[in-house]
């Protein structure tokens, strides 16, 4: 089965060039951005398609008629997901890397031109390994939770140590699968996933009072 990718951009000849050069290694969910987009819609058209990763353009001003470029997209996204997968492929590298903290995602669409395969190659590999990752951060995640939890009410409970790591866990996962989707499965009752989403704020606040006294 192929990994899924929602391709956003603006233009109509960089979104068939792309799906063109991506469609054999992948199913392509094109998203057109245009006058009447906003992030939050871009950002939900994606998601409702259950995508395992997300191609952004970066100068979305140059054609779509709209007021933000790709790395406020890419920075809303992160704040919805913060471990999915994301690149960033544009023909404005320079401007893109003046407002992007992380560089590494940003590649040429010169990629697209058909004159270096290897390169084009090279990246479809980078796009299935980070998803593969990805996805492999979800399970390890979820095992942990399952067998901290085991320990907890089945064995002799747990550590200081383990009760944070737990703690963690249950944040991570939180990031991951909103949804609970990669809970165990005695965790994903309603009653449990508004214990659950509980715990997990004040979780989120514990650990921002620990790191603040850890950097005093």
């Amino acid at each position: 089965m192929k990994y899924k990718i929602a391709h956003i951009d603006e233009s109509d000849q960089a979104i068939n060039q792309f799906y063109h050069n991506f469609k054999s290694d992948f199913d392509i969910v094109k998203i057109k951005v245009d006058s009447d987009s906003e992030v939050h819609s871009l950002i939900e058209k994606a998601l409702e398609k259950e995508v395992d990763a997300v191609v952004v353009d970066y100068l979305l001003i140059e054609e779509g008629e709209v007021n933000f470029n790709g790395n406020v997209l890419f920075d809303e996204f992160k704040k919805i997901r913060p471990h999915i997968p994301i690149i960033m492929l544009t023909s404005h590298e320079p401007e893109a890397i003046d407002h992007m903290k992380n560089v590494h995602i940003i590649y040429s669409k010169d990629l697209m031109d058909g004159e270096s395969n290897v390169e084009l190659d090279l990246l479809k590999a980078k796009i299935k390994i980070s998803i593969s990752n990805y996805y492999k951060l979800i399970d390890d995640t979820r095992l942990r939770i399952e067998a901290l939890v085991y320990k907890r009410n089945v064995e002799n409970g747990l550590s200081l140590l383990e009760e944070e790591d737990l703690a963690k866990s249950f944040v991570v996962m939180d990031e991951l699968e909103p949804q609970a989707k990669g809970l165990p499965s005695h965790l994903t009752h309603p009653h449990e996933i508004t214990k659950l989403t509980d715990f997990v704020s004040q979780t989120r606040q514990i650990l921002e009072e620990l790191k603040k006294a850890n950097n005093k």
